[in-house]
């Protein structure tokens, strides 16, 4: 039977602006769209202690600090993909990675402070046998050419055969400070069941207190290690630093504690991706380790702050970078 294309036509034409008419009735033109909830009391991760925000790099195929406290960061081989917000840090097992730039005296003079970023790695291997992404990765070092650590230094620490599922991430620090008699310090975050996917993890000093609180997925970590007197269970999130030897961990010896914190023998330039020791070379007066490498993970969205952030802030700030704002 022949079909009349004028009625069709016509129908098309009646549906269309049905369709168009309530799609208008439900745009509202007068009120402002429904806000994100707020988290913490922040609409966006920028806003937490924004004052006090020192560095802020989201590795989005580029090594710029939005803060501009380190600048001309130069890659060596560096790579990017996809991360927790846009892309990552892209590390290698394989190929040397790093990247070395210049820190104002906001970054050399810091005080209290905190240190956040995601990763997502692999563990790293034991060195026996040495070579590219095998013994204690290199994540972040505000160097000291004079030194063989740096005053702060981020890694992954050297694997424990009893605990192949756990990463050993350590923050080591080095106290120039008149008066304190132990200035290397360290805790160590034991990441457990953690291979291969996203975490969030933050370091923070309070010089008030001498305590050092570590965070993973903005909750206090349940086994902190690597300081002195540290139970071999560790300790739920925080531990105090001394100036001399505690002798316990409930400070038997009445040492004084580890205080203000102050960088000695800096030269300004900061190493990402490695330790201030193997980079080509060296930016110490050291030289390349077996027992060391790059890091051969991801990294992104990392910061650092010249306070302390509290308990509720590192949650906050977790949660919005997970909710990318």
């Amino acid at each position: 039977m022949k079909k009349n294309k004028s009625i069709y036509l016509f129908s098309a034409i009646l549906v269309a602006a049905f369709f168009g008419s309530c799609a208008g009735d439900s745009l509202d033109t007068v009120n402002s769209p429904i806000a994100y909830e707020a988290i913490g009391g922040y609409d966006n991760s920028d806003a937490i202690a924004s004052s006090n925000l020192l560095v802020k790099l989201s590795f989005d195929d580029n090594l710029i600090d939005s803060k501009s406290n380190i600048t001309g960061l130069v890659g060596n081989n560096v790579g990017y993909a996809k991360g927790i917000k846009g892309n990552a840090y892209n590390g290698s097992s394989s190929q040397e990675r790093y990247a070395i730039g210049t820190a104002t005296a906001a970054i050399t003079a810091l005080n209290n402070y905190t240190i956040s970023f995601w990763m997502n790695t692999a563990n790293t291997v034991d060195p026996a046998t040495p070579g590219q992404g095998k013994g204690a990765q290199g994540i972040f070092s505000i160097v000291r050419p004079l030194e063989f650590w740096g005053a702060i230094n981020v890694f992954m620490e050297n694997p424990d055969s009893a605990f192949p599922n756990r990463i050993r991430l350590k923050l080591g620090v080095e106290n120039g400070r008149a008066g304190v008699a132990w200035r290397g310090q360290g805790a160590i975050i034991n990441l457990d069941n953690s291979l291969n996917q996203w975490v969030h993890v933050a370091f923070s000093y309070n010089a008030t207190n001498s305590t050092i609180s570590a965070y993973i997925n903005g909750e206090l970590a349940t086994n902190l290690s690597g300081f002195a007197y540290a139970p071999s269970t560790g300790v739920a999130g925080v531990a105090t630093w001394y100036a001399d030897n505690p002798g316990s961990l409930d400070n038997v010896n009445n040492a004084p504690k580890y205080g203000n914190f102050e960088m000695v023998g800096t030269n300004g330039k900061v190493v990402f991706g490695t330790h201030q020791f193997e980079t080509t070379p060296a930016l110490n007066n050291g030289s390349q380790q077996d027992w060391a490498t790059s890091y051969a993970g991801l990294m992104d969205e990392f910061r650092m702050y010249n306070v302390s952030l509290s308990k509720n802030d590192v949650k906050a700030l977790f949660l919005l970078e997970k909710d990318n704002r």
